[in-house]
């Protein structure tokens, strides 16, 4: 058997230089994605997605502070504890933010400045050296807040 013979048995297929093809394809197509969205025009989306029922869930909380807040023995120190801690949830929910032990100044400095507004406003009233008359500024930016991320 000499080296002639061999060469018929060890030919490559037709099928492996469609399937070669098909890979390099791929491996293309995935390299140039971005040109082709860019070219398509697709544009960069402003963030990602807060899902509808994570809203209404927050916005109902925020409700059932201010109706708290509407009843004789309400606290007011202890709503704003509440809105923060609410707000500070959303922030973790919706962006995946530890926030948990997150203060004004880490938020802003993070770049979340409309969380940073919200948790200074709310500073503002759970530490007064006076009783504050109330949190309605503060809830409607709470609010302000979560429907501005959804």
């Amino acid at each position: 058997m000499g080296p002639a013979e061999l060469i018929g048995p060890l030919e490559v297929s037709p099928a492996w230089y469609a399937a070669a093809c098909l890979v390099l394809l791929l491996v293309l197509g995935n390299f140039f994605a971005p040109l082709f969205r860019a070219a398509a025009g697709a544009t960069a989306s402003a963030g990602p997605r807060i899902p509808i029922p994570v809203r209404s869930t927050y916005l109902s909380r925020i409700s059932a502070v201010e109706t708290g807040l509407s009843t004789e023995s309400a606290d007011v120190r202890e709503s704003a504890r509440q809105l923060a801690k609410i707000v500070r949830e959303f922030a973790h929910d919706a962006w995946g933010v530890k926030a948990e032990h997150l203060t004004y100044r880490d938020a802003s400095v993070a770049g979340l400045d409309d969380l940073a507004d919200c948790l200074l406003g709310l500073y503002e009233a759970e530490f007064a050296e006076a009783e504050p008359a109330g949190l309605q500024p503060q809830i409607a930016e709470a609010r302000k807040l979560v429907a501005r991320w959804s």
